[in-house]
C-alpha cells in the first residue's frame, strides 16, 4: 500500500522562495498532469476514437470504466485523476452529458472529498463553463467565494471563477446561467479585496477587447453591480481603479463618471500615474486630451497632507497648465501645485 501511495505522487518539486518551502496544496491540476495517474487519465480521454466529437457521441465504455477505476487510485493519485477530469468538463459535458453530470458534477459540491482538485482543475482549464454546464454550475459559482480561497493555490486559479462570473453577467445575463444584478453584487461582496481588484484588471481587458466594451459592459457592470458599501473600498481598491482608467483611451471621461464614486484620498508612493502624461501610438496623453477629468482624478485620491507627493504629479500639472491654462485658478489645481511647492 505505502508503496502504491508512492508511485502515484506527483513529480512537481516543492516551491522555495527566500531559502523556504511556500505551503501550496497537492491537490491541483499542476501536480496532476506531473504525476503518473493524472498522465494516465489525460491519456485515456486521448484515446476517445475519431479526431473530433460530436455532441452525444458518448465517451467509450471501457474508457469510461478505467477512468472511474483511476478516481479509486492510492495516495493524492485519485485527486489527479478528478483534476484531470473536471479540466474537461466543458467537453465532457458536450460529448457525454448523462456520465458528466451524474459521475463528475458531484465531486464539484463544497462538501465533497474531491471538490477542492475538481474545481481546481475545472477553474485551470480558464474556459468560461458553456450550456448547459453553466446552468448546471452557476448554484456553486454564486456561493464559491470566499470557500474557494482558503486553498493554497496559485492566485491566476482563484481569480478564474470571478472573471466567469463576470462573464455570466455580461454576455448571458438574459439566459438561464447568466447572473442577476443582485446575484452579481452579492459575488463581488463575498470576494476578497485581492480578488475583487483582480476583477477590476479583468474589467479592463473586457473594456479594450470587446466592441464598445466600455460603454456597453463595463460603465453599466460598475454603476448597477459594483457595492457601495465604504468597506469595500480601500487603498489597493483605489490603485485598482486608476489602473483602469489609464486604458480607457477615448472613454477616459465616461468611464471616470462611473468609477469615481470609488475612489477617495490615499497615501502611496507607487500610484500609477505615469501612464497619465504618457504619449502612446503617436495619440496625446490622457492628461492632454482631458485636463479637467485628469484633475478631478488628482484631486480626488491625493490626501490634504502628504509626506511626499506622488512623483508623477509634477508633470500631470504642467500638462494640464499648458493645455488648459484656465484651469490654473481651480481650487482643485491651487490645492495641488501647493502640495508640490510644498514638498
Amino acid at each position: 500500500m505505502t508503496a502504491g501511495v508512492d508511485a502515484a505522487r506527483s513529480g512537481l518539486d516543492e516551491v522555495w522562495q527566500g531559502g523556504k518551502v511556500v505551503q501550496r496544496s497537492r491537490r491541483t491540476y499542476n501536480h496532476a498532469i506531473n504525476g503518473p495517474i493524472g498522465m494516465c487519465a489525460d491519456a485515456l480521454f486521448r484515446a476517445v476514437p475519431g479526431e473530433r466529437q460530436e455532441a452525444g457521441s458518448l465517451i467509450p465504455a471501457p474508457i469510461k470504466s478505467r477512468i472511474e477505476r483511476l478516481f479509486s487510485a492510492p495516495g493524492e493519485g485519485s485527486d489527479h485523476a478528478v483534476s484531470v477530469a473536471c479540466n474537461k468538463l466543458n467537453w465532457l459535458m458536450y460529448v457525454d452529458p448523462t456520465w458528466t453530470t451524474e459521475r463528475l458534477l458531484p465531486m464539484l459540491a463544497f462538501d465533497h472529498p474531491k471538490s477542492e482538485p475538481a474545481w481546481n482543475g475545472f477553474l485551470y482549464s480558464g474556459r468560461a463553463p458553456l450550456t448547459p454546464l453553466a446552468a448546471a454550475v452557476k448554484p456553486l459559482l454564486l456561493r464559491i467565494y470566499p470557500w474557494i480561497e482558503r486553498f493554497s493555490w496559485e492566485r491566476e486559479v482563484s481569480k478564474v471563477a470571478a472573471q466567469w462570473l463576470g462573464h455570466m453577467r455580461i454576455t448571458v445575463h438574459d439566459q438561464e446561467q447568466g447572473l442577476s444584478q443582485v446575484e452579481m453584487r452579492s459575488a463581488l461582496r463575498a470576494m476578497s479585496d485581492e480578488t475583487r481588484n483582480q476583477f477590476i484588471f479583468w474589467l479592463g481587458l473586457v473594456g479594450q477587447k470587446k466592441e464598445n466594451g466600455w460603454v456597453k459592459h463595463v460603465i453599466p457592470l460598475i454603476n448597477d453591480d459594483w457595492p457601495r458599501e465604504r468597506q469595500f473600498t480601500t487603498s489597493a481598491s483605489v490603485k485598482a481603479w486608476v489602473a483602469l482608467l489609464d486604458d480607457t483611451g477615448d472613454s477616459f471621461p465616461l468611464v471616470y463618471e462611473a468609477v469615481k464614486k470609488f475612489l477617495v484620498p490615499i497615501e502611496a508612493d507607487d500610484h500609477p500615474f505615469y501612464r497619465f502624461t504618457r504619449e502612446i501610438s503617436d495619440e496625446k496623453s490622457l492628461t492632454a486630451q482631458f485636463p479637467e477629468v485628469t484633475l478631478d482624478l488628482m484631486n480626488r485620491v491625493i490626501p490634504q497632507v502628504l509626506t511626499r507627493p506622488p512623483y508623477e504629479l509634477p508633470k500631470v500639472l504642467a500638462v494640464i497648465a499648458e493645455t488648459k491654462p484656465d484651469l490654473m485658478s481651480d481650487p482643485r489645481y491651487l490645492r495641488l501645485i501647493d502640495l508640490v511647492e510644498r514638498s
